[in-house]
């Protein structure tokens, strides 16, 4: 069942007739004619009773119409939605991904929430050298799917909107040739100058890895950095130095992820403007994910 069935249904319900409803959808009458049929064979019933002189709801299209009104509102307020975080965008939506919501498949959970308006064209960010928050304050991103800083790392916290989907526990990533890698745990203190791999200097990803090293008196060797995960993961595989992130990107990218001790959890969050945290697209894009986190997740860790 797809949504223009549900508002063709609609249409024809409205009009009582094939022919009027057609031309007011701007389709042709075989066309109508046969998403209507195709729709009653799917949910298994007649939905209109067809007469000479138009066509009348059956008991089961009366049950269907009601629930059919309440798609049409929620799709309507999907729609203006989107608009509202179009913004200067024109007909594109643009959403920041975290490598984090790529490797434990959030990420493959979220394109088929934004399939319902295929009119809209959504451009997904991945690129780790950009700064999320300012690229939401700038308009050339609406969403993001990334770990929120901590508040002191931001400038005004109080102009963003973050909810918590998931915490994963982290690991330093490294090589599995790599002597360390058969530690069932380590201290992050315990790499003491050891060559890391991070993102461009300015990213979201080497900030928290200075302030990480900061915080456990870490003095980092050599640092290499690289544009994208995968280059990342390309050194990490070779032994070129480590880096942090969730057992995921073990699994994904082919490295060794040895947890740290004390445990710590790094969060992934919807991320948005806080003017646009009741946006109707934000609300539902969060009850979406978080349904699909609490039936999937556990298989998604395994």
């Amino acid at each position: 069942m797809t949504v223009t069935q549900v508002l063709y249904f609609i249409e024809v319900a409205k009009r009582g007739n094939i022919s009027k409803a057609a031309e007011s959808l701007f389709v042709s009458q075989p066309a109508l004619s046969l998403q209507i049929k195709r729709l009653e064979e799917e949910l298994g019933c007649r939905l209109f009773q067809r007469e000479p002189q138009g066509m009348t709801l059956t008991e089961a299209g009366q049950n269907f119409y009601r629930e059919a009104m309440e798609l049409a509102e929620s799709w309507k307020k999907f729609q203006d939605g989107i608009q509202v975080l179009r913004g200067t965008l024109g007909s594109s939506l643009r959403i920041g991904v975290g490598a984090r919501a790529v490797s434990n498949g959030i990420f493959e959970a979220l394109v088929p929430f934004f399939e319902r308006d295929p009119e809209t064209e959504v451009s997904f960010i991945t690129d780790i050298g950009y700064n999320v928050l300012e690229a939401l304050e700038e308009g050339s991103i609406s969403l993001a799917l990334d770990e929120m800083p901590p508040a002191s790392m931001i400038a005004h916290p109080e102009r963003f909107f973050s909810v918590e989907l998931l915490r994963e526990r982290q690991c330093i990533l490294m090589s599995r040739d790599d002597p360390r890698a058969k530690c069932p745990e380590m201290t992050f203190a315990s790499l003491q100058s050891s060559a890391f791999i991070s993102g461009p200097e300015d990213s979201l990803d080497a900030a928290l890895m200075r302030r990480m090293c900061e915080a456990h008196g870490v003095r980092m060797g050599q640092i290499r950095r690289a544009d994208s995960v995968e280059a990342m993961m390309v050194l990490i595989r070779n032994g070129k130095g480590i880096a942090l992130g969730p057992s995921s990107f073990a699994r994904r990218y082919g490295v060794a992820a040895i947890p740290m001790v004390p445990v710590t959890d790094a969060p992934l969050s919807l991320i948005c403007l806080k003017k646009n945290s009741r946006n109707t697209l934000v609300v539902q894009a969060e009850a979406y994910l978080k349904e699909f986190i609490r039936t999937n997740w556990k298989t998604a860790e395994g």
